[in-house]
């Protein structure tokens, strides 16, 4: 009877870890590394958060967690002292690059823009680099994710605008 029990519980454990896979990603703006970024990605959900080294906070202190479902996309975020939360087509104009990098992780294939009228870029896929460009976007000219051969989670992003911003996987 144990035993039984046990093997369902070990059973159960790797089905669920088989569809949640998590990465921790440092930070580096330009060259300078300041700050580390978690994707946690469950099913068809997206959880994200961040936040600014502790010895940078007293230059720029910034967290955030978004999170992705099919209802919809949420962000909260803290900057310096100053608190916001947005919604959907909110975060589209904000932060553009985080919903469009969660949203090829969680489809694992080119999504369809069509879909996304509201919202338009284009994806150019080339061997193990993915290129996306927010079409309407002011602040992210391109997001490059170099894609992970055992991972859906990209084991690189870079994105290129006002800030270069690169993320490099380290776990």
């Amino acid at each position: 009877m144990r035993k039984s029990f046990l093997t369902i519980l070990s059973f159960l454990l790797l089905y669920i870890s088989a569809f949640a896979e998590k990465g921790v990603y440092k930070v580096y703006v330009y060259f300078f590394p300041v700050g580390e970024v978690t994707f946690d990605i469950q099913n068809n959900k997206a959880f994200v958060k961040g936040e600014t080294y502790p010895s940078f906070r007293w230059i720029y202190n910034y967290t955030f967690r978004f999170e992705a479902s099919e209802k919809g996309y949420f962000l909260y975020e803290k900057e310096n002292k100053k608190e916001k939360v947005y919604k959907n087509e909110q975060i589209l104009k904000k932060k553009p690059w985080l919903p469009l990098i969660v949203k090829y992780i969680l489809e694992g294939k080119k999504p369809d823009p069509e879909k996304d009228r509201n919202f338009p870029y284009k994806i150019v896929e080339k061997g193990d680099k993915v290129t996306i460009y927010p079409l309407k976007s002011k602040k992210v000219k391109k997001i490059i994710l170099k894609l992970s051969k055992n991972n859906r989670l990209p084991e690189k992003i870079e994105i290129e605008g006002k800030i270069d911003i690169t993320l490099k996987r380290i776990k």
